[in-house]
């Protein structure tokens, strides 16, 4: 019986030490900040940039090559539908259209006197189809004339605004073919012309809300709308061209650049970690005093939190901010956080 007693004894002393030691364990295993996942709002956007320009505007270039002698219009002028934004110098096709204006005179009056005659018997019906067709061969190469002296004449195709004449054009300045000199439209109603990557496009669809961001505005986040998508991608670029309408207050103007976020899906109620815990597709969880590695699915990934679509349990231990070092495994001593991983 005596025996019995004393092996108790050491038994008592051995399960204190036990647990001395496992206290003792505890406390130099090292500490881990946790948090557990909460619900909040999740976005997924997709990024995109862009620039602010009219919905209807026209290049105007010249068609023929030759010296400006005269700019009648300005960047932020206003014109309308035919108005002459420039003049290219005349030169011998102002004087091709007065010598066949006068010869088209005489024509009109051969041509009468002929028919009066014709009339009286006086010529014959082959002299009438003679002065006929010089009449009309002047007309024509009268309208050929005044067609190649309206080339000259570089014009507003449509009412608005000159946006943009190129390179601040002067008189004296050449003009060549195919090159554009002004920029004409219409800043009632602007939309952003956007560029989104090719692997991203997928996920855009009219209608979709856009949230924009421009260097003139900081801290402001303008809205817009998308409207319409090119069907056909740059190649090269790997990209394709997004249209976002825009609202009629909006305080952008054309030419800014901008950054877009097109809102392509909104969790009310997603389940969230802080962004700090994600370690790639994974996240570290404490689990009886030890360090566990989790496979996750991710959903929408912010600046601060990151959306979890599967594989945690919303009562997990979720280390906010792992260390580079962590193992599977290692013991570790968790420490409760707030949600967003601040101790």
């Amino acid at each position: 019986m005596t025996k019995r007693m004393i092996w108790t004894g050491g038994a008592v002393v051995l399960a204190v030490l036990v647990v001395a030691g496992a206290f003792f364990l505890f406390l130099r295993a090292p500490a881990a900040v946790v948090v557990t996942p909460f619900r909040g709002m999740a976005v997924e956007a997709v990024y995109a940039t862009g620039t602010v320009e009219p919905v209807n505007y026209a290049r105007v270039g010249a068609k023929i090559s030759g010296r400006i002698t005269n700019v009648l219009k300005r960047e932020g002028e206003p014109v309308e539908k035919g108005n002459i934004l420039a003049i290219i110098e005349l030169g011998e096709d102002i004087s091709r259209v007065h010598e066949l204006e006068a010869r088209l005179k005489l024509a009109n009056a051969d041509l009468d006197r002929a028919r009066t005659l014709r009339r009286s018997g006086n010529v014959s019906e082959a002299a009438l189809d003679q002065a006929q067709s010089a009449q009309s061969a002047t007309a024509a190469a009268l309208r050929g004339a005044k067609a190649r002296l309206d080339d000259h004449f570089i014009t507003a195709p449509m009412a608005g605004t000159v946006l943009r004449s190129e390179s601040q054009i002067r008189v004296g300045d050449m003009a060549q073919p195919g090159h554009v000199l002004f920029m004409v439209g219409d800043t009632a109603e602007l939309q952003i012309d956007a560029e989104v990557d090719e692997e991203d496009i997928t996920k855009v669809a009219p209608e979709q809300e856009a949230l924009i961001r421009a260097d003139a505005f900081p801290g402001r986040a303008l809205k817009g709308t998308v409207k319409r998508i090119t069907p056909y991608g740059d190649p090269v670029g790997r990209t394709y061209r997004v249209y976002i309408s825009l609202p009629a207050d909006t305080p952008l103007i054309s030419g800014m650049t901008t950054e877009i976020n097109i809102v392509v899906r909104r969790e009310e109620e997603a389940l969230l970690v802080p962004v700090s815990a994600l370690s790639g597709n994974s996240v570290w969880t404490v689990s009886g005093g030890r360090a566990r590695r989790v496979e996750v699915e991710l959903g929408a990934v912010g600046s601060d939190t990151a959306e979890i679509l599967s594989g945690l349990p919303e009562d997990a231990l979720v280390i906010a901010n792992p260390s580079s070092g962590i193992a599977e495994g290692d013991r570790v001593r968790a420490e409760q956080a707030a949600p967003d991983g601040t101790s």
